[in-house]
């Protein structure tokens, strides 16, 4: 292959994969954005970036799967930079990289074939990997062969520094939390004053606000809006026209007063169902 054709592989390398970090960065921010405010890619309920950016297959040991796909990009345009100027081993690790990302793209099209839904900046991303991993095919089978030895030699820099960035966000992610707070009293007046909370099984901000609760969220009266979750009352969340979860109900002799939408503070809950909370 001649040489300006491989500086040119490399470059569209690096170019594919800026717009994947890019599209990754807004996939981290969508995860985290509040509930309210969608995306610009919520076409319908089956066509949601929201829909699988924010589902309990949007996470993986508590790290956003987004924060991993902008680990890999940042990655592989270090690698792809490199390139441009010194051969060596990386064209080969610049392959086992890629075939680490059709993983990615594997475990994201099984979430979405679980939930249903299609996230078309996800997909946008799954061609940039296969098309990445098509063009270091192309550089492997061209470039420079090196023996096993040359190769752990020459990529324990790369391990140690992916070993690195992958770590930060797991330790980060994974701290261990405060110790859990009893709100028994606030999650039963919650109940008694006549709210509920809509959610779904695949709902990431639903398992958050589970969590937060702790023990005592067993008091609360909690709807599962997903066909294939748990009891699930479909035509009921259709009935009250809920389009996101967890959305949160006040009833008053089978009248709604007010709902919200979104992850709710212990203080929040209680200011929302008129209860009283000492915290």
């Amino acid at each position: 292959m001649k040489e300006k054709t491989r500086t040119n592989l490399y470059k569209w390398l690096i170019g594919l994969s800026l717009i994947g970090l890019i599209i990754s960065i807004y996939l981290v921010f969508g995860h985290f954005a509040d509930v309210t405010e969608g995306s610009i890619c919520d076409i319908s309920a089956t066509i949601s970036c929201s829909e699988v950016n924010t589902s309990q297959y949007s996470e993986m040991f508590n790290v956003p799967v987004a924060i991993f796909g902008v680990i890999w990009f940042i990655v592989l345009i270090l690698m792809s930079w490199r390139a441009l100027n010194k051969e060596g081993v990386l064209h080969i690790g610049i392959l086992l990289w890629n075939i680490v990302g059709l993983g990615s793209v594997f475990y994201l099209i099984w979430a979405e074939f679980i939930l249903g839904a299609i996230c078309p900046f996800c997909t946008v991303v799954h061609i940039i990997i296969v098309t990445n991993l098509i063009i270091s095919i192309i550089l492997f089978k061209t470039g420079k062969k090196l023996s096993l030895d040359e190769f752990q030699k020459s990529a324990k820099s790369w391990i140690v520094l992916i070993i690195i960035l992958n770590l930060i966000p797991l330790i980060y992610f994974n701290l261990p939390e405060k110790e859990q707070i009893n709100y028994d009293n606030l999650t039963k007046c919650v109940t008694v004053n006549g709210v509920s909370m809509y959610s779904s099984f695949t709902c990431a901000v639903c398992k958050k606000q589970r969590e937060y609760l702790g023990n005592s969220f067993q008091y609360i009266n909690e709807i599962e809006c997903h066909p294939r979750g748990e009891n699930p009352q479909t035509a009921l969340c259709l009935e009250k026209s809920i389009t996101g979860t967890p959305t949160w109900i006040l009833e008053k002799n089978n009248v709604e007063t007010k709902r919200f939408v979104g992850f709710m503070t212990a203080k929040s809950l209680a200011e929302f169902a008129g209860c009283e909370y000492d915290g």
